[in-house]
């Protein structure tokens, strides 16, 4: 399918604040997508719609061609995995047991845990460089340690979509750039990649799509290349800044000029 997940006309609303109205998209499937904007515009709680875990004011959320609030919990979770903003983990629990709830979704009374579910747990670990921590309390951890336990976790569900809001929080740069590039291996092997993420120069090097917000509308979207200008900067960041090719990717760079 070439639109598995998209918003129709949804309006998102926390409380008495209208986030998003007659919002419309679709996510590109076999994409990796950077959703981008300045702050509160709506990308998180867009996110969160996606995953089901806000139910639209009006509209509906359609995953495969249905409505995801009409389809089974277990069944939404075994094709999209998500890694929240701020998750929060149980006291006491270690590494290797978080990252192995990402296998609840395969389990069910007569199949509980298998060697498929251990071999998914170890490879995500492998993949977040997590692996040597996981007899360790998660509590015990840094907060780049914790948030890459939380993406192991996320990558063990093994979903064909990925939906991850602001994944790169806590990392160094080291981190993120090494996060990022497993992303794009895992979208290169058939994953469907959506990230929240504020880092813009990282987004448009290793996202192929880019959907652009402010003020729970959508500005732009479309490949890097072709919609990051010094205008779109302006629209969306209030920024003037000067956006060139990246030397070692060509894709667009951002470099913003000094405020006077």
């Amino acid at each position: 399918m070439s639109d598995r997940l998209r918003a129709d006309r949804v309006t998102l609303r926390y409380q008495a604040r209208v986030i998003s109205r007659d919002l419309t998209l679709t996510i590109p499937d076999g994409a990796f997508t950077a959703i981008v904007g300045p702050n509160a515009c709506g990308k998180s709680t867009l996110l969160r719609a996606l995953a089901r875990l806000l139910p639209p004011e009006t509209g509906r959320i359609v995953l495969d061609g249905k409505a995801i609030a009409d389809r089974p919990t277990r069944e939404v979770a075994r094709i999209l995995g998500l890694l929240p903003q701020s998750p929060a983990a149980p006291d006491g629990i270690t590494v290797a047991d978080l990252v192995a709830r990402g296998r609840f979704p395969h389990q069910s009374f007569l199949q509980q845990w298998s060697p498929e579910d251990a071999a998914a747990v170890q490879t995500a670990m492998e993949a977040t460089g997590v692996a040597d921590l996981a007899a360790r309390p998660v509590s015990d951890l840094s907060g780049g340690q914790r948030q890459r336990v939380w993406i192991a976790m996320t990558l063990a569900q093994d979903t064909p979509i990925l939906l991850l809001d602001e994944p790169t929080t806590y990392l160094d740069i080291v981190h993120q750039v090494d996060l990022l590039d497993l992303l794009a291996r895992l979208n290169a092997e058939g994953r469907t990649v959506v990230a929240v993420l504020h880092e813009l120069n990282l987004a448009f090097r290793f996202a192929s799509h880019v959907i652009a917000m402010r003020d729970g509308a959508v500005v732009a979207e479309g490949a890097p290349g072709t919609i990051v200008t010094e205008a779109l900067m302006h629209d969306v960041f209030d920024l003037s800044a000067l956006v060139m090719p990246d030397p070692l990717t060509g894709r667009p760079m951002v470099i913003p000029r000094a405020r006077t």
